[in-house]
């Protein structure tokens, strides 16, 4: 499919990218059919737009022509994605969509309301980018209701990846982002490897790698982040080629069962140094603060009554539900700390802290006193990531494989004819 809409667009494009109006009724043809959705010329012109401003890529025939197979890819995707939404009856505000918006202006470090003269004056719609935007939103309801609750990991495989993670410690590990382009059908290898090895060269030039994977990769959500890997967590022949390339480099076009990788190492290190080697505690700190005006026997009356108010608590929980009762205190987000990090002072209040308990009272400033309570403590891994930490990551990779498969059997199932 994919020379197909290479060669039929290239004509199409060349008038799209002259800079002459086309006619009404030529942006209007149908491009692409998707079950009971109309794609039209007009709608893909859009997002090719989109996608060349967004990835830093020039406006050229030659470009066009290269990024529009994954366009249309793209295209057809959300398609799908937002029919099985209705389908499930998720729906996506505006409130959603105008949050969503404005995230993309803060960070763009763009000024509020500036984004959609931006798009105007690239001769994109703002409409274009919202509907990317709900296809993404409802798609990852959809994931969340069908396919995370079949996510779960088996202890015995946490365990095993734990121990692959022993095996592992002192071996390279590798911060790595990702664009997959997918093979859908033999005849498509060399055009798809070809389209990867061009967003390289793009890359070189300064197109940002997370931009690209947005618009181009079929795991581009999070700009195609994957996390830390090492031996065991990834096919062999992608660890094999981040092993050959420096930090900052991306690798040529790995080609694997399902398709082409692009992959960025961002970091590397030693399994193991990512973590602390001494025990962690989850720490839950509250303030009192006092007027100004308050002497030493107000100040020591006002810590009292904090006593008294919090002296049922059993746990964290109960500290933050109780806490709310003194007007004058507030808590803060609890935090998982090596207990080894902390400051001298607070370590020596904490230490001997049995959970749900108070440490006494230090001063923060002027002020304010805080007292500290341990919620959870957790003993030395050995420079392993914490037991939840692993489970936690082995779901989400599930997620993500079990999502893009249940995208591949809709789109096996749904009716798609793409006519340019």
């Amino acid at each position: 499919m994919i020379k197909q809409i290479f060669l039929s667009l290239a004509i199409l494009l060349l008038c799209l990218a002259s800079g002459r109006p086309a006619l009404a009724d030529e942006t209007e043809r149908v491009a692409v059919i998707i079950n009971e959705d109309v794609v039209s010329v007009h709608d893909l012109d859009q997002r090719i737009r989109l996608a060349l401003v967004a990835s830093n890529l020039p406006d050229t025939v030659d470009t066009r022509s290269r990024v529009a197979p994954a366009v249309v890819h793209h295209l057809i995707d959300e398609h799908i994605e937002l029919q099985e939404a209705a389908k499930e009856k998720v729906t996506v505000g505006s409130s959603e969509l105008d949050n969503a918006i404005f995230g993309i202006e803060v960070q763009s470090q763009m000024p509020k309301g500036s984004f959609e003269p931006f798009l105007k004056s690239h001769g994109i719609e703002l409409s274009t980018v919202r509907e990317q935007v709900r296809a993404e939103i409802a798609w990852q309801e959809v994931v969340s209701r069908e396919v995370s609750p079949e996510a779960h990991v088996p202890e015995e495989a946490v365990t095993e990846r734990l121990e692959t993670l022993k095996d592992n410690l002192g071996k390279p590990e590798y911060l790595v982002s990702e664009i997959f382009l997918p093979v859908e059908h033999p005849r498509d290898d060399a055009e798809v490897r070809s389209f990867g090895e061009r967003l390289i060269e793009q890359m070189r030039q300064g197109a940002p790698f997370a931009q690209l994977a947005l618009q181009f990769s079929a795991t581009g959500a999070g700009g195609g982040n994957l996390g830390w890997v090492s031996d065991g967590m990834i096919d062999p022949v992608l660890l094999e080629a981040l092993a050959r390339v420096p930090v900052n480099a991306v690798t040529s076009p790995v080609r694997t069962a399902d398709g082409y990788h692009l992959l960025l190492l961002n970091a590397k290190r030693q399994v193991g140094d990512g973590y602390s080697r001494g025990p962690q505690a989850e720490l839950l700190t509250i303030d009192l603060t006092s007027l100004p005006s308050s002497n030493q026997a107000d100040r020591a009356a006002q810590l009292a009554r904090l006593k008294s108010v919090l002296a049922p608590a059993k746990n964290c929980d109960d500290l933050e539900r109780l806490t709310k009762q003194v007007p004058s205190a507030t808590f803060n987000p609890r935090s998982k700390v090596a207990m080894r990090g902390l400051p001298a002072n607070i370590r020596a209040l904490a230490e001997n802290l049995e959970p749900g308990q108070i440490s006494d009272a230090v001063e923060s400033d002027a002020n304010t006193v805080r007292v500290v309570a341990v919620c959870q403590r957790f003993p030395d891994t050995g420079g392993l990531p914490a037991r939840e930490d692993v489970r936690r990551q082995m779901e989400n990779e599930r997620i993500d494989l079990q999502a893009r498969r249940f995208l591949r059997e809709l789109k096996r199932e749904a009716y798609i004819e793409v006519r340019i």
